[in-house]
């Protein structure tokens, strides 16, 4: 049986043997999954960034920043000995959970936390192999780091429909 953990907004897992559940908005998470050592890592992204200058070896990182997040998946992967090209990578979350204007500076946060994702992705040359990302409402995600499946669950309510898998 794997442990399980609960990751809140602006947490990070890297590891393996455990099931990690999280409940997305207009968050966005990133998995990262190593077929060849059963392996892997999650961020619970926020913002897409903040301003301040990165160093690809900084210490001080806050996984309620999108880039932050990914550098620290990055510095995991290395810890772990595994090319980031070898990763099974998937995206998700993103949706619209707020009728916000852009005028007053609030914006689509959702589709902007995508939008940094998929640049980070872009600027590694890499490509999300499944991803289930916008429209409206929450998510509710399980990752088993045993097998790398995702599962995700829709809704309004946490009792709404069942459970999805998605493909790896």
């Amino acid at each position: 049986m794997s442990a399980k953990c609960y990751l809140k907004p602006g947490e990070m897992f890297f590891g393996g043997e455990t099931l990690v559940e999280t409940l997305l908005g207009s968050c966005v998470a990133i998995t990262l999954w190593y077929p060849q050592v059963s392996k892997g890592g999650i961020c619970h992204f926020m913002l897409p960034e903040r301003r301040r200058i990165l160093r690809s070896h900084s210490r001080d990182l806050d996984g309620r920043y999108g880039r932050e997040a990914w550098l620290w998946l990055q510095q995991q992967s290395r810890v772990l000995g595994q090319p980031l090209e070898a990763a099974e990578i998937k995206l998700f979350g993103g949706s619209r959970v707020l009728q916000t204007s852009s005028a007053h500076g609030g914006g689509d946060i959702g589709r902007k936390n995508v939008e940094l994702a998929d640049t980070c992705l872009q600027r590694a040359g890499l490509q999300a192999c499944a991803r289930d990302v916008g429209g409206n409402g929450h998510r509710v995600l399980r990752f088993d780091l045993n097998t790398g499946y995702v599962w995700v669950r829709h809704g309004d309510s946490l009792a709404d429909g069942p459970f999805q898998e998605m493909a790896s």
